[in-house]
């Protein structure tokens, strides 16, 4: 979780620096949002070692969890009820930045947050205001 809320920094931070030019809506900003989420998903899916580093003992993954058992986890019904319940709470974590984007991220900023792929895309924004 830690992770997650780390990688939505740069979010928060580029939406916050924007300038005024172009008006962005919220519905812009919330499909940013989303797709944050789910990079940050992707990340935690594809690097099961960070994910382990980081989360507690109450994360709710099988105890004795390791990066190579944890693949399998998520294929199966509870692994993907977790990965579900993990989404909300990293969603959740990146609200913050919508009024903050609403009131001052530019187009070419929304733009592109919505093409980023990655954690590095992302912070790179900061240079689209």
């Amino acid at each position: 979780m830690r992770r997650g809320l780390l990688f939505c920094i740069p979010f928060v931070l580029v939406v916050s620096c924007g300038n005024k030019g172009e008006k962005v809506t919220r519905e812009d900003c919330t499909q940013v949002a989303d797709h944050i989420a789910d990079l940050i998903m992707d990340h935690v899916t594809t690097h099961p070692d960070e994910l382990l580093q980081q989360v507690g003992s109450d994360s709710g993954l099988p105890a004795g969890s390791t990066k190579e058992s944890l693949p399998q986890f998520f294929a199966s019904p509870q692994g993907k009820t977790w990965l579900l319940q993990r989404r909300g709470f990293v969603r959740t974590g990146v609200e913050d930045g919508v009024d903050k984007c609403v009131a001052s991220a530019s187009r070419k900023q929304v733009k592109c947050l919505l093409a980023a792929t990655t954690r590095d895309d992302v912070t790179a924004c900061d240079a689209a205001k």
